[in-house]
């Protein structure tokens, strides 16, 4: 299975990440995520660090987890369809009743971020209003 998601962006192109250890969220631009100088990302919040795609949020995945189960489904569905048809006339019975596919979760972006210049790195990230420039790391460097 080759299924490629589609992230949604807010209207300036940021992306909504979140912290894998804290959970808070933040955006940052598409190519400043996927820019090969960005390994590893630190969260504006809490100040700790993992692999980028670590910082992928928990809609996304689950989004991607229901799409493969709905694959997983579609062919156990075809798989258990002929094997019912190819036991006709055997003397042998099986019923299988056809799995129904769940709906994935819609991904939308509409969650409200300010918008920060980051000095350090030239770059620019969004996060909740309540967060001061003194109390934020940097994702990309992790200079508070």
């Amino acid at each position: 299975m080759n299924e490629k998601i589609s992230i949604p962006t807010d209207s300036e192109g940021y992306y909504s990440l979140e912290c894998p250890y804290c959970g808070e969220r933040f955006k940052s631009l598409g190519g400043d995520i996927d820019s090969e100088d960005t390994l590893e990302l630190f969260c504006p919040s809490c100040g700790l660090v993992d692999e980028s795609n670590s910082f992928v949020s928990q809609d996304v995945i689950e989004h991607a987890q229901t799409l493969a189960i709905n694959h997983l489904k579609q062919q156990l569905n075809k798989t258990f369809k002929n094997t019912n048809r190819n036991m006709k006339g055997s003397g042998i019975s099986f019923d299988f009743k056809e799995m129904k596919e769940e709906q994935p979760k819609e991904l939308k972006e509409d969650e409200q971020l300010d918008q920060i210049e980051l000095h350090c790195c030239e770059k620019t990230i969004k996060v909740h209003a309540d967060q001061t420039r003194e109390t934020i790391y940097c994702p990309f460097c992790g200079v508070n």
